[in-house]
């Protein structure tokens, strides 16, 4: 009965259990293509991997790729590595026009569709002002089309190439020379016990 009165109310109340934003384990990278890109984006992962709906993996409910076309530059709306918040994701959203998106990528052929839509608004943007830039979560199912996807952005003069992921987890993207200012505090980032000092 004790438990009763204390889970009943919890419940009728909407108890919600933290989420990545919640627990800050979301880290957002922004790069320019045309420059030096750490090594992990590049290199192509030896390891194909396939997303399984009983297993957990980094996602904040954007499509885990996107082409899109925006008036401002995303590294004027990350400036920081960490803690990236639900708002500003939000707020990212209402600012850019989302031209092609991926829900999930599984496999490599996945990729082709956006490899045309890709070339297709490369040439649209010959009179345009606004800058073309990729988004994708970086999971553990999405790291093997990470190179793939970097040179598709270069071949087509993508202007920017964001990356979300969780900080707790390889690679860490903060390693290795970045447009952005650093963290807004200073690390580490809690997590599970464990003291992170790289995102």
């Amino acid at each position: 009965m004790r438990f009763l009165t204390i889970a009943l109310p919890a419940t009728l109340f909407g108890f919600k259990s933290k989420d990545c934003f919640d627990r800050e384990l979301v880290c957002v990278h922004v790069y320019n293509p045309a420059h030096v890109l750490p090594d992990p984006l590049v290199i192509q992962s030896s390891e194909i991997g396939h997303h399984r709906p009983n297993k957990e993996y980094f996602q904040i409910g954007l499509p885990e790729l996107i082409l899109c076309r925006t008036e401002m530059k995303l590294l004027d709306m990350f400036q920081y590595f960490w803690p990236v918040s639900r708002p500003e994701v939000k707020r990212t959203q209402g600012s850019i026009k989302i031209l092609f998106n991926k829900p999930v990528i599984e496999g490599i052929d996945s990729l082709i569709d956006f490899q045309k839509i890709v070339e297709k608004q490369n040439n649209l943007r010959l009179d345009k002002k606004e800058a073309l830039a990729v988004i994708l979560t970086l999971n553990d199912y999405t790291k093997f089309g990470c190179s793939l996807i970097v040179d598709i952005c270069r071949s087509n003069r993508i202007d920017e190439f964001v990356i979300f992921k969780d900080p707790s987890r390889p690679p860490y993207l903060c390693s290795y020379p970045s447009q952005q200012k650093g963290f807004k505090r200073p690390p580490p980032i809690g997590h599970k016990g464990e003291t992170l000092v790289k995102s």
